[in-house]
């Protein structure tokens, strides 16, 4: 059977929702373009309602975009796939206006896109055509020597937080970041459940930041998902302290390395990290914004 030529396919999209799960497993299976920050069983979660649109090519599916659910009017692309041939430009004209439009029906202002690169250059330049800015670039720490240049502030105290201290941690974070950078409560919640370092610091008055970590590889690597202190107690040797904090749980399980992202922008991050002894490795990924 003869396939048709390019110009006899006709692109139009659909919304997906859960009943789409096979189709959606199948293309990202048979992908030959994928971007992804989200686990397959996530992507799955996320057509129970966040904003995804099915691609197709004359009535076959053939792509897929998926975003996160909308939050202080932001919300980030957590999944791409494009298959069978399609071209990029084509597919994103014809993805991106109708995802737009969702996007504002449920009241986002902007939406990101984080591309890991070089592997998703491809996307970059798709997105900055389509008229995606560039925001910022994510830079890639890490430490494989385990000592420390200080042990922070002493007066404060540090313990394992608990589902309790979910609002005063979501306190911390609507202080300390934008609102595209912030966690809700799903996500605060989740981490305290499965990550094996979940710290919050405390003072008489509560809570006044919080870090929590992610092991792989058989603990040979822990990675400092989040440290936040908020910015009234900053420039008190708090960070350092929740950060030496981190070390020594690395160091107890036997942690070869310790991994961290950061924005480009954050210089009071970065001169931290590097005063303890975290390189960058020369990985980044690229922030992308569209405003809506």
């Amino acid at each position: 059977m003869l396939r048709p030529s390019s110009s006899s396919v006709v692109l139009t999209t659909r919304p997906a929702s859960l009943d789409d799960q096979q189709t959606v497993l199948r293309l990202m299976d048979d992908a030959d373009r994928w971007f992804t920050t989200v686990s397959v069983d996530e992507a799955i979660g996320l057509l129970a309602g966040a904003p995804a649109l099915l691609l197709l090519a004359n009535s076959r599916p053939c792509g897929m975009l998926i975003a996160d659910w909308v939050g202080d009017a932001v919300t980030w692309v957590r999944l791409l796939v494009l298959s069978g041939g399609v071209s990029t430009a084509p597919a994103l004209n014809t993805l991106l206006p109708p995802f737009h439009d969702i996007l504002r029906a449920r009241g986002a202002a902007r939406v990101y896109v984080a591309c890991h690169e070089p592997a998703d250059a491809w996307l970059t330049l798709a997105l900055r055509r389509a008229g995606y800015a560039h925001d910022t670039d994510v830079i890639v720490y890490e430490k494989t020597r385990m000592s420390v240049p200080t042990q922070g502030n002493p007066a404060v105290r540090v313990r394992t937080a608990t589902m309790g201290d979910i609002p005063a941690i979501l306190g911390v974070d609507a202080q300390c970041f934008s609102a595209e950078w912030r966690k809700d409560d799903v996500q605060i919640g989740l981490a305290l459940r499965e990550t094996p370092c979940f710290l919050v610091v405390e003072d008489d008055a509560g809570v006044i930041g919080y870090a929590f970590v992610t092991t792989h590889f058989d603990r040979r690597l822990a990675h400092l998902v989040r440290i936040a202190v908020l910015p009234d107690r900053q420039r008190q040797g708090i960070g350092a302290r929740l950060l030496y904090e981190v070390i020594a749980y690395a160091t107890a399980i036997g942690a070869e390395t310790i991994t961290l992202n950061t924005q480009a922008y954050n210089r009071a991050a970065r001169r931290l990290y590097e005063w303890f002894g975290f390189r960058r490795t020369g990985e980044r990924q690229t922030i992308l914004r569209c405003d809506l």
